[in-house]
């Protein structure tokens, strides 16, 4: 009797076919899952990383805050601030050891302001002269920008603005008797869709 040959495959053989390719498939699609997770970790490390870096050098330039007075005051005239903060810029007098800067006294300030890419975080910076103190115009200062894509910019001040007032914490600072003890920051910046925010507390040392 002639046995007749026969087409396809059996239903087991058709089941670990299956099998087999629904493995490979999950193996793939872990790897690639796996990767893109990975991917997306790295930059929001390096979007981190950036905002930190931020943080560091507008801490670095208050923490060098520095108490330095006019030759002279108008006669009838008050004593000029030697620091002023407010909730989203902040003024002041900073000692600087030289290198990117000049060295000695500079007038350093920091703030929010919107350029060609939108919001951004910058220092601005000059020579400190006795006959200007803290109130020379941006427009003759040097600007560089520490942070772009900026979401928002807090500033606190902890310290005691008038003699025989208690240190407390306050959105501003414009005194004429000494420099904040602390200064709060708040910096945050919008990175692939979601806003990132570092915080940092400076003790300024009081002269």
């Amino acid at each position: 009797m002639k046995r007749i040959g026969r087409d396809g495959f059996t239903l087991l053989e058709l089941l670990l076919a299956i099998s087999l390719v629904s493995l490979i498939t999950a193996t793939i699609m872990g790897g690639v899952h796996l990767g893109r997770r990975s991917w997306e970790s790295g930059r929001a490390s390096e979007a981190l990383d950036e905002i930190e870096s931020a943080v560091r050098a507008a801490s670095w330039i208050i923490g060098k805050s520095f108490v330095a007075t006019p030759d002279q005051v108008p006669p009838g005239g008050s004593d000029p601030p030697i620091f002023l903060g407010s909730a989203n810029k902040c003024r002041m007098i900073m000692l600087s050891e030289g290198g990117a800067q000049w060295g000695g006294l500079i007038v350093a300030e920091i703030a929010a302001d919107t350029g060609s890419d939108g919001d951004e975080l910058a220092v601005w910076t000059k020579v400190y002269r006795p006959n200007e103190g803290l109130a020379p115009a941006r427009e003759t200062m040097r600007k560089t920008v520490i942070l772009q894509g900026l979401a928002g910019l807090e500033i606190s001040y902890f310290g005691t603005e008038q003699k025989g007032q208690a240190p407390a914490w306050s959105a501003g600072w414009r005194s004429t008797d000494g420099l904040p003890a602390l200064v709060s920051l708040k910096i945050s910046a919008k990175r692939f869709g979601r806003v990132i925010e570092v915080a940092s507390t400076v003790a300024i040392r009081q002269q």
